[in-house]
């Protein structure tokens, strides 16, 4: 797999944060409560996820939801490598679990199909409030047509991450920490970076792939509308904002040489936590990443560190993921399986959910446990602004097909074969024919 093609779930399974593989089908037995849980209490329920090892936080949510319901669940773990696959075969069979988590990338995908559930009657019953969410959480699983595809719990924003001892042995002044606050420019971050750097890669000022955020935050950031147009029909990533911003993230090495070449973060990623580990480590000044690597930094980094905000052009923006939750329209028992979903974004969720400090639950109220403590970082206040400067990805129906077709090509313009114009320019027709549903 080219570094191109690492994707953000890879990523979190390499740092720990959903686990190990726990062998498929553990049952959670519940403590014979009488429980307010969906469907009357008592029975059995199933959760299909990925990576989700006992003692993890989801495990444990879904451990007390089980317990408060009456339920017995059974949650089926599956090793994220092989999820997508399993999960079509099983949606197909006739057999669906209760619910099940969904990569976010594929919600609108799977919905199209007939395979989810519309929440709305859900959301409606219990008088969800959107303005008690984060929009781009809530808005999030708003399909074409209205429905509510699915149920995000958590969220995952792209923040850059800074070795502050780098900084000050630098002499260079630290991004502000206010994500309003004008300057902290491409420039800006140029400059910095170059002053960063140190000879033989002994320190590189700026570390921003193999994490496929990039595709989205900077070319926002250009004003752009990302990899694809809001309604899924364009690829804009070809297009000049978009090109001219791949260009620019290429350039960081190619051109600035503060930034590791395509070599050497492809022999790299064969490491877990490699991106990470460079930051710890003090190889890597600057990291764009996920708060989702906030966790492994807590544990593992050997300096001081602190999150900022991304670097501006036309706007300062950057991309957010989501733990994604859905019912199958195949589900036997979709109540239970809302009342489960409910619960995974509720108050008590939410309290265990944030504890790494890598996952914001989806709630506005979750900011306020988000508070700073006696370990990096002291700037927790930045996950909360970030979100409200998050824009999901454009999906379609078809990007599974779509990422095979572009994201081998940009292997080309990291490694300096071709520009970002012409390499990404030589498969627009194709990637626009295949979310027109021809290809």
């Amino acid at each position: 797999m080219p570094a191109s093609e690492i994707s953000r779930r890879s990523i979190l399974r390499a740092l720990g944060i959903g686990g190990g593989a726990l062998a498929a089908g553990i049952p959670l037995a519940a403590c014979g409560s009488n429980g307010s849980g969906g469907g009357g209490g008592g029975g059995n329920a199933s959760w299909m996820t990925w990576d989700t090892e006992s003692g993890s936080p989801m495990y444990t949510v879904a451990q007390n939801w089980a317990k408060q319901a009456g339920k017995t669940l059974d949650i089926q773990s599956i090793p994220g490598d092989d999820y997508d696959t399993k999960l079509r075969t099983v949606l197909s069979s006739g057999a669906a679990p209760t619910a099940i988590r969904i990569n976010d990338d594929y919600v609108r995908g799977y919905y199209a199909e007939g395979s989810l559930l519309d929440l709305r009657p859900y959301l409606e019953k219990d008088g969800i409030k959107p303005d008690d969410y984060f929009p781009v959480a809530y808005n999030f699983a708003k399909q074409p047509d209205g429905a509510h595809a699915a149920w995000p719990i958590m969220t995952n924003p792209g923040v850059l991450y800074c070795n502050t001892d780098a900084f000050a042995e630098a002499g260079v002044e630290l991004p502000p920490k206010d994500w309003a606050k004008s300057g902290w420019t491409w420039d800006d971050f140029v400059d910095a970076a170059k002053k960063l750097t140190k000879p033989n890669g002994e320190r590189w000022g700026a570390l921003v792939f193999p994490d496929t955020s990039l595709e989205t935050v900077f070319p926002v950031s250009n004003g752009g509308d990302g990899i694809y147009s809001k309604d899924a029909t364009r690829f804009t990533l070809a297009e000049p904002q978009g090109a001219e911003a791949i260009q620019w993230v290429a350039d960081l090495s190619l051109v600035h040489k503060v930034h590791p070449d395509f070599a050497t973060v492809t022999a790299g990623r064969q490491t877990p936590n490699w991106a990470l580990a460079q930051l710890g480590t003090g190889k890597a000044a600057m990291l764009l990443s996920l708060t989702s690597g906030i966790p492994y930094l807590r544990t593992n980094a050997k300096v001081k560190w602190d999150i900022f905000p991304t670097p501006m052009k036309v706007r300062r923006t950057t991309v957010n993921t989501l733990t994604v939750l859905a019912v199958p329209k195949a589900s036997k028992d979709p109540d239970a399986a809302w009342d489960f979903l409910k619960y995974c974004a509720g108050a008590d969720a939410a309290k265990l959910l944030a504890q790494s400090r890598g996952f914001m639950p989806v709630a506005k109220s979750s900011s306020a446990l988000f508070v700073p403590d006696d370990k990096s970082p002291s700037n927790l206040a930045l996950v909360t602004q970030a979100l409200d400067n998050a824009v999901n990805e454009n999906f379609s129906r078809y990007i599974e097909r779509a990422r095979t077709i572009y994201r081998p090509v940009l292997d080309d313009v990291w490694s300096g074969k071709k520009t970002a114009e012409a390499a990404l320019g030589s498969v627009k027709q194709k990637v626009e024919d295949v979310l027109a549903g021809k290809g």
